[in-house]
């Protein structure tokens, strides 16, 4: 299944606009903006899901690579997936478990006037933040900023947003995220390195040889 809430770390990353109502929105855009200018972006994430409605939480470990305002997401426990933003097409690639076998899962799907409306998708085609959330509370902890974020309207999948921001380094260290049915996701990044030189194959995606491809 395509794991469309996943994409709202690029919400903060590439949604940035160029005029800031608070000096909350500033510290985001100067985050925002030193991630866009960076030819390569590598980091580690830790990502949780708990259910409140199953009351179980699951973990996840992966890679993520930004680009020229595009993405690769890897995750290798407790399953093999991949999300790739190539431009055009998102794709997501699931590996079944070898103890059930079968094909290898992938969704795609266009970034078209149907779905430039939903936050999570437009946030990559630069929509400003601003314009979806609005800052309601902001501290420092350790010498580190978090933002609590709400959307401007009641028809967003996302009914309340967390980032935690390092000033100093200018980089994220933590978004966390309750939807609509009560999920609470949050992601935890470490060991950022922004490179100056480009890998363009990283966000060049095929379908695997058999894979049961269907369209989101």
């Amino acid at each position: 299944m395509f794991q469309k809430l996943s994409i709202l770390f690029f919400v903060v990353v590439f949604s940035m606009g160029t005029h800031a109502a608070t000096a909350e929105m500033s510290a985001l855009q100067k985050v925002a903006k030193k991630y866009r200018a960076s030819k390569l972006v590598e980091m580690s994430v830790e990502k949780s899901v708990k259910s409140e409605l199953l009351g179980k939480e699951t973990k996840y470990s992966g890679k993520i690579y930004l680009g020229n305002g595009k993405f690769r997401w890897e995750n290798t426990t407790p399953e093999k997936t991949l999300l790739v933003f190539d431009g055009t097409t998102i794709w997501s690639e699931q590996t079944p478990p070898k103890e059930f076998g079968g094909p290898v899962q992938v969704a795609k799907g266009k970034v078209d006037k149907k779905n430039r409306s939903h936050v999570l998708i437009s946030s990559l085609l630069g929509a400003d933040l601003s314009k979806n959330f609005k800052v309601v509370n902001e501290r420092t902890v350790g010498g580190l900023l978090k933002l609590d974020v709400e959307p401007l309207y009641d028809d967003l999948s996302v009914k309340s947003l967390s980032v935690v921001l390092d000033p100093d380094a200018n980089t994220m260290k933590e978004i966390s995220y309750k939807d609509d049915i009560g999920n609470l996701t949050t992601m935890i990044f470490s060991d950022v390195k922004f490179l100056k030189k480009e890998k363009k194959s990283l966000f060049k995606y095929q379908p695997p040889k058999g894979a049961q491809v269907t369209d989101l």
